[in-house]
């Protein structure tokens, strides 16, 4: 898997784009938070996304026969949630750039970011049926971890998230999104870690690797959506901070995942 990535073209490309959003965060934290620089700083590692989901859906294609296969689906799903998350990054600029108004909440930019979550959970269920993990699920074992990892994945969500969330029935689309998404971001983590699971002795050892990949993939995806709502729960959340800094990182993760699958070894 590490060979097939280092012998792409794009993960040089992606690594540049990372380098400069490191450098570029390195001095936003000189220069001063929440300007018009951090805007912009944003928007620009969206790039990460956006060029890690054009190459995930040109090699589904390429490789997997798109579409017509299994894998092929899911690595045209995983870029589609890199795209939800560039969209939202436009509409999240406009807002603060050309607008110059705060985002309202929940604004068209959610409806971008919480595209990744239907998203990664189909392109992680693509994955774990051609793993071949439901055969695991005849067995005694296999049943017990399929009960057991959705179970402490909520009672993960409840601990971090919806114990306080408060119930205004009054604002149904943002009850929505407030519960939608902790309780959604963890569900692709379960599908891939319940995937390793259960499918480890059945899968070959480099397709063993990249499912292994993609279960950090989303569960660093889950810490950072964690750091952005505890942020933006306390109020402490700034453009440019530490949170987008996570972003751009898990951004650029999924994306060299996508570029593993480039071949069949």
């Amino acid at each position: 898997m590490v060979k097939t990535i280092l012998k792409n073209k794009l993960t040089y490309w992606i690594l540049l784009l990372y380098l400069i959003v490191s450098s570029w965060w390195i001095k936003l934290q000189f220069i001063g938070l929440g300007t018009s620089e951090a805007y912009l700083f944003n928007w620009f590692y969206g790039l990460i996304g956006l060029s890690g989901a054009i190459y995930g859906i040109k090699i589904s294609y390429d490789k997997w026969g798109g579409w017509k296969s299994i894998i092929g689906r899911g690595l045209i799903l995983l870029p589609f949630g890199l795209l939800g998350q560039w969209f939202g990054l436009q509409i999240w600029t406009y807002y603060n750039v050309i607008a110059k108004v705060e985002v309202p909440y929940p604004s068209l930019a959610d409806l971008g970011y919480f595209a990744l979550i239907p998203a990664y959970t189909i392109g992680a269920w693509m994955f774990a049926h051609a793993s071949g993990a439901k055969f695991s699920l005849k067995t005694r074992s296999g049943k017990l971890w399929a009960l057991l990892i959705p179970f402490v994945a909520l009672i993960l969500s409840y601990a971090l998230f919806l114990k306080d969330i408060g119930f205004d029935l009054s604002n149904p689309i943002k009850l929505f999104f407030d519960i939608g998404y902790p309780l959604g971001e963890i569900i692709p983590v379960s599908i891939a870690l319940f995937t390793f699971t259960l499918s480890r002795n059945l899968l070959g050892g480099s397709m063993k690797s990249r499912i292994l990949y993609l279960v950090f993939a989303f569960f660093f995806q889950f810490l950072t959506e964690y750091a952005f709502l505890y942020t933006a729960g306390a109020e402490t959340y700034v453009n440019g901070g530490w949170n987008d800094l996570m972003y751009a990182t898990s951004y650029t993760i999924m994306s060299l995942g996508l570029i593993a699958f480039n071949d069949y070894r």
